[in-house]
């Protein structure tokens, strides 16, 4: 059996495919005809913990990352074992003609489960040697018995791995200061952020300055010049947001769900420009 290679897994949508393939050679030695099923059970592996359905694998730190072998490509049957969990080990029958070889092959198709958000990142792994694996024949007198004999003759050890990544996403709602008569003072109104970052994993949000600021100076363009406003990051507004990272950015830890912060804006008193409709564009970006 080759190993199973799950490469890069994201936590945020942690459905990750990969397949493997099983290769086979049988010889009948005897000058006459024979016949067997041959059987090929997996368990639940050195860092499976007993877990079989789903498997599971783990990182140095004994976190959990769980997966499944499958032996269709629709992965609705699970390639289990005769002697362990889900009882359904592959089954291969064999006709021999006398001192012969049969080869084959099979290919098992694996799939890390989706919504585990909560993955923390690293390397896992999941060791299948030892019992772990278990080749078996049971040979008919004219015809393959179609069942599994309990006698283990062989192993065929792999070993399933990932790595979970540090991922993080953002999404923001539009921030309506609404309308507005003469500037004369402070209009406050607020909009929200969405973080979502891989659990364990530190990141820093920061807000840039618009399309229209004039320096460090935000501003709204409209029809009749420009509106200045302001971001902060607390409800007072007395910490301006911005992008130095470890200064005015807003720091957090991931945990795999959803995370919201509020994004606190003023327009300050000012000369009022002509009516219409004044806006500007926010760039977020999430560091980690």
């Amino acid at each position: 059996m080759t190993n199973v290679a799950f490469g890069s897994v994201n936590p945020l949508s942690s459905q990750t495919d990969a397949n493997a393939t099983l290769n086979y050679s049988c010889t009948n030695s005897a000058n006459q005809t024979r016949y067997a099923t041959v059987c090929f059970s997996i368990g639940d592996g050195a860092q499976g913990g007993g877990n079989a359905n789903p498997r599971r694998m783990q990182d140095g730190s004994a976190n959990s990352l769980y997966f499944q072998l499958f032996q269709n490509a629709s992965r609705t049957t699970v390639w289990g074992s005769t002697f362990f969990g889900v009882n359904t080990p592959v089954e291969v029958d064999l006709t021999f003609a006398r001192r012969a070889t049969v080869t084959g092959s099979a290919t098992m198709y694996g799939r890390v489960v989706n919504g585990q958000t909560t993955a923390v990142p690293g390397a896992y792994q999941d060791q299948f040697n030892g019992n772990h694996t278990a080749l078996t024949i049971n040979e008919g007198s004219s015809s393959p018995p179609g069942s599994c004999s309990t006698s283990i003759l062989s192993q065929f050890p792999f070993t399933v791995n990932a790595t979970v990544s540090s991922q993080c996403a953002v999404s923001a709602s539009t921030l309506d200061f609404g309308t507005v008569g003469l500037l004369t003072a402070n209009t406050d109104n607020t909009s929200a952020l969405t973080v979502q970052c891989a659990n364990g994993v530190a990141y820093q949000v920061g807000l840039d300055n618009g399309q229209h600021a004039t320096g460090t100076t935000r501003r709204l363009q409209g029809p009749g010049g420009f509106v200045t406003y302001e971001l902060y990051r607390n409800a007072t507004r007395t910490q301006r947001w911005g992008t130095t990272l470890n200064s005015d950015t807003v720091a957090g830890t991931g945990s795999g769900g959803n995370q919201g912060l509020t994004v606190y804006g003023r327009v300050p008193g000012q000369t009022t420009p002509s009516a219409g409709t004044y806006n500007d564009t926010i760039t977020v970006t999430v560091t980690y």
